[in-house]
């Protein structure tokens, strides 16, 4: 994930945004479900991940 540089420019933008002068592109309502699906996805893969390592892992034995 890029981040935008943080200069002057920026913030003028986002105030001109704020204000409503500046209007940001629109969204169509499917990019939020699929935003959610994508996360939903990613979070379980990762959740799936670290329970495979976990349950791979025996306690040394004494």
């Amino acid at each position: 994930m890029r981040f935008r540089r943080l200069t002057p420019g920026y913030f003028r933008v986002l105030q001109m945004q704020i204000a409503g002068e500046l209007k940001a592109e629109p969204r169509s309502p499917l990019a939020g479900i699929v935003a959610t699906l994508l996360a939903v996805l990613g979070l379980g893969g990762s959740c799936y991940a670290v329970w495979k390592m976990v349950g791979q892992r025996r306690p040394p034995q004494a």
